[in-house]
């Protein structure tokens, strides 16, 4: 099989999209109002969390891509399938935090009496699904991190933790800021990867 070579500079631009990408996440949920309600669109913080979570979920896709190069061959088959799923993951969520980011905050001031209709069917299963899929993602790339043993095991766990945490969190609480417990544990296991990355970019 035919093999690739990719250039020097992108591991080490993927270190720093992943360490960036965690500090934006954490950023995102302790700026974020302390409910999910869509018509919290009006609070001065909503636009700002929300902002900052999109370009959290947007440079990750870089930095896991990184992150898979390195260890892909170790990873194996499940490096394979769980790459594909965080970054299938990673871009279903995004589009959640674009639209809080852009028509939430306009509904919420001049008709939030439409959110109930907004909020169900299609809407809802998709945003269900794209949630899923993110934790999902999520999970499995912690676990080829520990199996593949390149990088330490612990971002590995704390990304499987964190995540999965996350949606048992939002169905047990109300409060956001005791769901971003686990977004804080992933987004540590992230940081801690971009500067494993970065480490050995700067070895190699």
């Amino acid at each position: 099989m035919r093999t690739y070579r990719v250039p020097a500079a992108f591991p080490f631009v993927a270190a720093i999209a992943c360490v960036v990408a965690g500090v934006l996440m954490i950023a995102g949920f302790a700026l974020h109002p302390a409910g999910e309600e869509p018509t919290l669109g009006t609070d001065p913080f909503w636009v700002p969390a929300h902002a900052l979570l999109w370009a959290a979920f947007t440079l990750a896709l870089a930095g896991w891509t990184g992150v898979y190069l390195v260890q892909a061959f170790e990873a194996g088959t499940l490096g394979v399938i769980a790459y594909v799923t965080i970054l299938i993951g990673t871009s279903f969520a995004s589009w959640i935090y674009s639209t809080d980011v852009t028509y939430v905050p306009v509904v919420a001031a001049g008709a939030p009496h439409l959110f109930k209709q907004i909020m169900s069917g299609p809407s809802l299963v998709l945003g269900m699904v794209s949630v899923f899929t993110w934790m999902l993602g999520n999970v499995l790339f912690g676990v080829s991190i520990v199996r593949a043993r390149v990088f330490s095991r612990w971002p590995g766990i704390l990304l499987v933790i964190g995540t999965a945490s996350v949606p048992i969190l939002y169905f047990a609480v109300d409060s956001v800021r005791i769901i971003a417990a686990g977004a804080y544990a992933a987004a540590a296991g992230q940081i801690w990867l971009g500067v494993e990355l970065k480490t050995k970019t700067q070895s190699g």
